[in-house]
């Protein structure tokens, strides 16, 4: 069976192209401003600051989330072990959506509610950061495995979008980006971590 896409004029390819160009580049202008917001800023600069601290204090960096923001995770964890703008010696990050293997096996043998608590209850020491994506707020395995890693004295840092702000009393640090559109809101999660991940790296050089 053919598909869509294929029954499509070449012109219109173009113009659907611009049009998603145009739109993602009018909402960033709106967040470029919304993001300056002064109390949204403190909230982002209080996780960065409680997330650096724990790497400056021996801690580590757990991260996860669910398709993109699994990609994400992945991203910035990747970015701690490895660099991000400056040379510097690795730092210990860990992305729970990581491994095929494990998320596969424990949704299967516990339910995939799980797949993100097992990770931290194996992983996560007190003074660790727990760092948890979702556009929605409402992944299941985020909210179970918040839940843990609170009860086991790691600092969780939730990034959302607006919807989740249900996880306020959740997490010590909560995150919204002000829009419902899942691709921006992935764009700045990408954004505050990719700030946190330079912080870092700058605080490291030699002096």
């Amino acid at each position: 069976m053919a598909h869509p896409i294929e029954d499509v004029a070449p012109d219109a390819i173009g113009a659907a192209t611009s049009a998603q160009l145009d739109a993602g580049i009018d909402a960033w202008l709106h967040l470029a401003e919304a993001l300056r917001e002064p109390e949204l800023s403190a909230q982002v600069r209080a996780a960065g600051e409680a997330l650096v601290s724990s790497l400056a204090a021996g801690g580590k960096v757990l991260v996860a989330g669910n398709g993109g923001s699994a990609a994400i995770a992945s991203h910035v964890a990747a970015e701690f072990i490895g660099k991000c703008i400056h040379d510097r010696a690795p730092l210990p990050a860990v992305n729970l959506a990581e491994s095929l293997s494990s998320i596969t096996a424990i949704g299967n043998d516990y339910g995939y509610e799980h797949v993100f608590d097992r990770g931290v209850r194996a992983l996560a020491r007190p003074g660790d950061v727990y760092l948890a994506m979702s556009t929605s707020g409402r992944s299941a395995n985020i909210v179970q495995s918040v839940a843990t890693a609170r009860e086991m004295g790691v600092t969780t840092i939730a990034m959302t979008g607006l919807g989740g702000e249900h996880l306020r009393d959740a997490v010590d640090h909560l995150l919204v980006v002000p829009s419902v559109e899942t691709p921006r809101i992935q764009e700045v999660h990408m954004l505050w971590a990719h700030a946190w991940c330079e912080a870092v790296d700058v605080l490291s050089q030699r002096t």
